[in-house]
């Protein structure tokens, strides 16, 4: 059975229909072509682990992802290609900051690399994004929801990641629908924190209505909010309190409120730390009563249907360990440029991009429907995920419960892509040309 698990892979028609026919030997042995006349290759660069990866699990935990799921794109394709025909690999390099992205970038283009993906700040992505205008190469972004990036309007980068806008799109939808009127915001003291703050409330008032201010706190990143806090939040009468703040101060502000007391459900902005298995642990045992809620994310190691149960089981076959969001977004950034480079048989630029861009071409996210790019702003459309991290300490397949899907409601009468921007900015929103 692992054999039969390992053989199999998720690739394109042409790679399936070889398999049918019970072969897995290049197709050169078969009297086809070579597709291309070079090897191909993506470039993917990696965010650095913590020197001390005790010290910093969350951001340990990212690393890792990402890392493993450069590794099984890798896999993936490159076994796909050679099926079908060319020699296809993942390059990776192990950098961060905007200065060390930029110069791993033009490293990888200066070997021969087709597209990029990378970027796990806002300054990396911002510069990785120059740097596919100057070489003009499709670059994905693959670890950054701000929607600050979506608004730069460059041709030749594109958003895998779900945006900022599309996970508070899916907390308001869902908290609204479950009957939470009364919200209370803290969100930290930094322009992200004041953009996702200012999202949120466009989402309330203009998407979800029903529901409506109670309380906002702004705190320093870092700061606790000490008894004022406390105190205003019972004043307020909130039925639910929403953390727009990094991964590490929700730990922080959950421990601080669960001993204080307060019994008011606890909604967190979901960064990539805070999506992780080891944010799940952490947040369990920082408040036992307020830090096992329920959490957005983009992808979730138990999905059992969508053709995502064998792809899931083949990962933790491998790796022993849960498939997490940023190793998700990495693998299907690699799909994609495989994807492109297939169907179009090139790997020129203006060729990938007029793929990418074309909205009756569809991509599998593993999520159960086909994707697209919105044309206003290079975003995937996609669904995302409800969990519920677990009360008690268990195994890490078993840290959160899968409990529902985003968007819930699926509109009669309506195309695919109306109900899946349910989730994100709208072109109206946008000021990007179309």
């Amino acid at each position: 059975m692992v054999q039969v698990l390992r053989r199999i892979r998720v690739g394109v028609v042409a790679s399936a229909l070889l398999l049918a026919a019970g072969t897995s030997a290049p197709a050169q042995e078969f009297g086809m072509a070579p597709m291309f006349d070079r090897p191909l290759a993506v470039g993917v660069i990696l965010p650095p682990p913590p020197a001390d990866p005790a010290k910093a699990p969350l951001a340990a935990a990212v690393a890792k992802s990402a890392l493993d799921g450069a590794a099984y794109g890798d896999q993936d394709f490159k076994f796909n290609g050679e099926i079908v025909g060319f020699d296809f690999s993942v390059n990776t390099v192990v950098a961060g900051g905007a200065v060390a992205v930029t110069a791993a970038a033009n490293k990888l283009l200066d070997e021969g690399v087709f597209g990029l993906m990378g970027g796990f700040t806002i300054e990396e992505v911002q510069a990785l994004s120059k740097v596919a205008k100057q070489r003009n190469v499709p670059y994905i972004n693959v670890g950054v929801a701000s929607d600050s990036l979506r608004a730069t309007c460059e041709a030749t980068t594109y958003h895998l990641a779900p945006s900022a806008a599309m996970y508070l799109d899916a907390i308001v939808g869902w908290y609204v629908r479950s009957g939470y009127r009364q919200w209370y915001f803290i969100h930290e003291d930094t322009p992200e924190g004041k953009a996702q703050y200012d999202r949120l409330k466009w989402s309330m008032n203009e998407r979800h209505f029903g529901a409506k201010e109670a309380g906002k706190t702004v705190l320093k990143p870092g700061a606790a909010g000490g008894t004022a806090l406390t105190n205003s939040i019972r004043r307020s009468g909130a039925d639910v309190i929403v953390l727009l703040t990094s991964a590490e101060d929700q730990l922080r502000l959950l421990e601080e409120l669960d001993k204080a007391g307060i019994a008011t459900p606890v909604a967190g902005y979901p960064s990539y730390e805070a999506q992780s298995r080891a944010f799940y642990a952490a947040s369990r045992k920082a408040a036992p009563t307020l830090g096992t809620a329920f959490r957005a994310t983009a992808w979730e190691g138990t999905i059992d249907a969508y053709g995502a149960r064998e792809w899931n089981a083949r990962f933790l076959l491998e790796y022993r360990a849960p498939m997490e969001s940023p190793g998700w977004a990495i693998y299907h950034g690699v799909k994609t440029l495989y994807e492109a480079a297939f169907f179009t048989q090139s790997d020129k630029a203006a060729d990938l991009l007029r793929f990418m861009n074309d909205q009756d071409h569809v991509f599998d996210l593993h999520k159960g429907v086909g994707t697209t790019f919105r044309p206003w702003d290079h975003q995937m459309r996609q669904s995302l995920f409800l969990v519920k991290i677990n009360a008690k300490e268990s195994a890490p397949m078993e840290g959160a419960l899968l409990v529902g899907e985003l968007p819930a409601i699926y509109m009669p009468g309506t195309q695919l892509n109306e109900r899946l921007d349910q989730l994100g900015d709208l072109a109206s929103r946008n000021r990007c040309p179309r």
